[in-house]
């Protein structure tokens, strides 16, 4: 596809970044995956190249950034993961592989590269899929699947999947039986070994574990959970995750909660909330204790969901996916606060975006 220019572009090798937008296509405008050019001093932003997928609603590059891969979100039998090879400015379609097998891999919400695999987390099929990378960037076929046993009123839909800051596990959050699974890192043919419960909530209500990170340091982790709008704070050593606190995320009740993220420092933490109130909570961050204390909250477009900061932590970009735009914050460096630039980026649906 020819390249489409969006805003006017400032060249300069260190402050300019590639980023992928991941879309839904379902009744909407856009088209599959989209690569731009981003400036993290400007907010200048250029579209470069556009790959036609359906509902690649989460995309990732690969550590050398000769590839990207993404899911193709369905549950109706075209379900699967999608791979792609980058160019400087150019994006196209490699190849597809069907998330199927012992358990249903419907509705892939989120991927993981790790050591030369895949891994999808599949929401409505509850499991976790695992692909095979060639050298050519080609996905295999899929060759394991893991779905979590739960008594049959409970019913798994597994969300995301994180590597730990240590590189010994992986943790997956399964939003539908409030628990989040710590898995060996094996590498080889099977990357993910041995599973075992790394944390259960016990409360009285759902609460659906969504997204996680780790920060900046490695000794503190933070779960978002989009049922219960709540943010929990866990220290984290060799494997082990031990709760520190608990807080409301924010009060709008949508029970929607979406991403987090930190500020490249540390200083900060991010949460986006939708259906109700949409908008980002800001979060200062005791570097020493890992606790937090909210400190604002940015109001948005409709229905926020992923969101990216810049590497220089000077802008935050929010995917607003029923807003039809990916709105541009400026960041204070002093208090984390966000600051509308009035900057957007118009194109269908997105929910997700990645910087490199």
């Amino acid at each position: 596809m020819t390249a489409v220019l969006l805003a006017g572009l400032t060249l300069n090798a260190q402050s300019e970044l590639r980023m992928l937008v991941g879309t839904y296509t379902d009744n909407t405008s856009a088209e599959g995956v989209y690569l731009y050019r981003f400036n993290q001093e400007t907010a200048e932003f250029a579209l470069l190249d556009t790959a036609k997928a359906e509902n690649p609603s989460f995309v990732i590059p690969s550590e050398d950034r000769r590839f990207a891969y993404g899911v193709c979100e369905f549950h109706d039998g075209r379900q699967g993961a999608y791979a792609f090879r980058l160019g400087d400015s150019t994006i196209d379609l490699l190849n597809w592989q069907p998330t199927d097998g012992e358990f249903s891999g419907a509705d892939p919400c989120n991927v993981l590269l790790l050591d030369g695999h895949l891994i999808t987390s599949n929401y409505t099929g509850g499991s976790v899929s695992v692909f095979p990378i060639g050298q050519d960037g080609l996905l295999g076929p899929q060759n394991w699947q893991f779905a979590p046993s739960w008594p049959a009123h409970i019913t798994p839909h597994i969300h995301q999947a994180i590597l730990s800051p240590d590189g010994k596990y992986v943790f997956v959050n399964d939003l539908g039986s409030d628990a989040v699974y710590r898995f060996d890192r094996t590498g080889g043919n099977h990357p993910l070994g041995s599973d075992e419960l790394a944390w259960k909530f016990r409360g009285i209500t759902t609460t659906g574990p969504r997204h996680g990170t780790f920060s900046p340091d490695g000794r503190f982790a933070y779960l978002l959970s989009e049922l219960g709008d709540q943010l929990n704070v866990f220290s984290y050593s060799d494997g082990k995750l031990t709760p520190v606190h608990s807080l409301k995320a924010y009060s709008g009740g949508g029970k929607g909660s979406a991403d987090i993220h930190f500020s490249p420092d540390g200083r900060f933490l991010y949460t986006s909330h939708r259906l109700k109130e949409d908008g980002i909570s800001i979060w200062s961050v005791n570097q020493q204790t890992g606790r937090v204390k909210r400190v604002g909250y940015r109001k948005t477009g409709i229905h926020p969901r992923n969101f990216a900061i810049t590497p220089n932590g000077r802008f935050l970009l929010c995917a607003c996916r029923d807003s039809n735009a990916i709105e541009i914050y400026a960041i204070d460096q002093k208090d984390g606060s966000l600051a509308d630039t009035g900057k957007r980026i118009e194109l269908g649906a997105p929910v997700c975006i990645q910087l490199f």
